[in-house]
């Protein structure tokens, strides 16, 4: 997916961004077939600013856009921030968190029941909420960048916190609390045992192996990669769902969808894949590595919009 502030200024246009793309999935599915769609990290991110597009339009920086939207929301951001020692970027999401999830929820759950298909829907940040019952609440004032596992049905059937966070992430600029390792879960389904390792974590050795304990066959990693898609990078990436699933054999398969775009000067890089344990002819590859074994598919560019299709045997099947 390719981050367009645009497709943030309100629920209907986030709703018209994910439909469109879902239509553009929708020829490849297949009736009886289960599928898995994968969206990248921070998928859910800019919903924090829906309604308040017309004041930020002219911001020249990201530091602007959130000083502009924080005095939009002085009051209650700065009472967040006090009760529950939040930054000012945590503080305001905390404040917002109920619009939020609920265009993210329901767009997503909508999308999976539409097409009856799973979705990884990528992350958002958002408190721990609990949301059982008539009414959601928060039972974790601290805010999280968390993933949700949508069932063919719309039901939410997996959440997953990230563990190892980055320095955007962190205390200097959102200001989001990493998850404990041992919240780490693994989700049965049609696919396959499902786990979700948000970005970072799929480099990290704690999280693969509580993954692995728990039995994983596929592993999502949405990623949203801050920084130019090098050489470096490139083979720096190869650390993560590759290492994991083709050269150390932990898991059956791994897709690991990216974003693109910019979210003002923040501008986001990198190369979607998926990725097997078996033995392929290296086909395909990052751009500047060449083509490697146990890449299935790998987008072209690491700017643009891409939809990469995969159909694979189910992880229980030996082949």
């Amino acid at each position: 997916m390719q981050l367009r502030p645009e497709d943030y200024r309100s629920p209907q246009s986030f709703e018209r961004k994910v439909s469109s793309l879902m239509a553009q999935l929708a020829p490849h599915l297949r009736d009886g077939l289960p599928t898995l769609v994968a969206w990248p990290e921070d998928v859910g991110l800019m919903l924090v600013l829906q309604g308040m597009w017309d004041e930020l339009r002219d911001a020249h920086s990201s530091r602007d856009a959130l000083s502009r939207a924080v005095r939009a929301h002085l009051l209650p951001a700065l009472a967040h921030r006090l009760f529950h020692g939040l930054r000012w970027p945590a503080a305001l999401i905390h404040h917002r968190w109920r619009v939020m999830a609920e265009t993210y929820l329901d767009t997503f759950s909508r999308a999976a029941r539409t097409y009856g298909v799973y979705i990884a829907a990528g992350s958002i940040p958002l408190p721990a909420i609990d949301l059982g019952g008539p009414n959601a609440r928060v039972v974790d004032h601290r805010i999280y960048n968390t993933a949700y596992l949508f069932d063919p049905s719309g039901d939410i059937v997996g959440t997953q916190r990230k563990v190892h966070l980055i320095d955007l992430e962190g205390p200097q600029m959102l200001g989001l609390t990493p998850s404990p390792s041992g919240e780490i879960r693994a989700y049965s389904t049609e696919l396959g045992t499902v786990g979700i390792a948000i970005c970072l974590d799929a480099f990290q050795e704690d999280v693969l192996q509580a993954l692995s304990a728990q039995g994983v066959q596929i592993l999502v990693q949405p990623s949203a990669n801050p920084g130019p898609w090098s050489k470096g990078q490139q083979e720096d990436w190869l650390n993560g769902s590759y290492r994991a699933v083709q050269i150390r054999k932990i898991f059956r398969y791994a897709v690991n969808p990216m974003m693109t775009g910019r979210i003002w000067e923040i501008e986001f890089y990198g190369q979607s894949s998926i990725i097997t344990s078996e033995p392929t002819p290296p086909a395909r590859g990052y751009r500047d590595l060449g083509p490697m074994v146990g890449f299935l598919q790998v987008a072209w560019s690491d700017s643009n919009e891409e939809i990469l299709v995969a159909r694979v045997p189910h992880p229980d099947l030996s082949v």
